[in-house]
């Protein structure tokens, strides 16, 4: 019975039917993940021995919010699935469909974080504004290509 409780959210977390269901299970997940994290990373840069001159925990966050996006939606659709091919398939394709996340935003996001841990200057606010405007853009642009619309 749990186990039929577990799939039947999880469809229903991951089928979107209007406008109203996109800002409630992909807006309000975003917003809460982006707040969580800056609540933790300002926590964790306002500990001692950690130089934080400069950071900012707000656009370092939001490097991360798409990420567990990505994350939080995988952990609703393997909920769906059965067998290892059917979890490795998922894998594949969330790798596929979201490789500029991976391949964008979380570098930028470890490296900004490493670099403030080493007390070393911490990235430019204008380098990570411009790799937070330039993600949703290079999303679009390869969900474009990946799915043909683009010929």
């Amino acid at each position: 019975m749990l186990r039929l409780t577990e799939i039947i959210v999880a469809l229903y977390l991951t089928s979107i039917l209007n406008v109203q269901d996109v800002l409630l299970k992909i807006g309000l997940p975003v917003l809460i993940m982006f707040l969580s994290a800056w609540i933790i990373i300002r926590r964790w840069v306002t500990t001692p021995g950690i130089a934080s001159s400069g950071f900012s925990p707000a656009a370092t966050s939001a490097l991360f919010a798409p990420l567990l996006l990505i994350m939080y939606f995988f952990l609703l659709q393997s909920c769906t699935q059965e067998g290892v091919a059917a979890h490795a398939e998922l894998v594949v394709l969330y790798g596929a469909i979201f490789a500029p996340t991976f391949v964008l935003l979380l570098p930028f996001g470890v490296t900004s974080l490493n670099r403030v841990r080493r007390q070393g200057k911490p990235l430019s606010h204008g380098l990570l504004c411009i790799a937070i405007a330039a993600w949703p853009i290079l999303q679009v642009v390869w969900m474009c290509l990946l799915f043909g619309e683009w010929e």
